[in-house]
C-alpha cells in the first residue's frame, strides 16, 4: 500500500511539474504574434498579443525567446512566420526567463523551446 502511495505521489509530483511548464494552455486559444526579430546570435524574439502563464515571474511578457541553443530553433522560426503570415494562434511551452541585451537589458521574458499552431 505504501509503494502505491508514493508511486501516485510521484506521478502527481511528475504531472503537475510537467503542467507547470506551459507557457500558453495546450488547449487554450494561444497568442498572435506581431513581429518577429531574429538576432545576430541566432536566438529569436517573438512579439505576441495576448496573455501568457508568468510560472517563472519574468519581468514582461508582451515577447517571448527562443535562445540560440534550441534543438528545433529553426522549425520554430519556420511556423512562427508561418503563424505570422496566416494570422494563426500559437502555443509556447517552455521554462525560465531570459534578458536580451539588444534592448537595454532591463526586461526578461518567457524562454521558449516548444511550440503549435492552433
Amino acid at each position: 500500500m505504501v509503494k502505491k502511495f508514493l508511486f501516485l505521489l510521484a506521478l502527481l509530483l511528475t504531472v503537475s511539474s510537467v503542467e507547470a511548464k506551459y507557457i500558453t494552455a495546450l488547449n487554450g486559444q494561444g497568442v498572435l504574434i506581431e513581429r518577429v526579430f531574429v538576432h545576430e546570435s541566432g536566438a529569436i524574439s517573438i512579439y505576441i498579443a495576448g496573455e501568457l502563464k508568468n510560472l517563472d515571474n519574468c519581468t514582461a511578457t508582451f515577447r517571448v525567446y527562443i535562445p540560440p541553443t534550441a534543438t528545433a530553433k529553426d522549425e520554430m522560426l519556420s511556423l512562427a512566420l508561418f503563424a505570422y503570415a496566416s494570422g494563426k494562434r500559437v502555443g509556447f511551452h517552455g521554462s525560465g526567463c531570459s534578458t536580451t541585451s539588444f534592448w537595454g537589458g532591463t526586461q526578461d521574458v518567457p524562454v521558449v523551446n516548444n511550440m503549435w499552431v492552433h
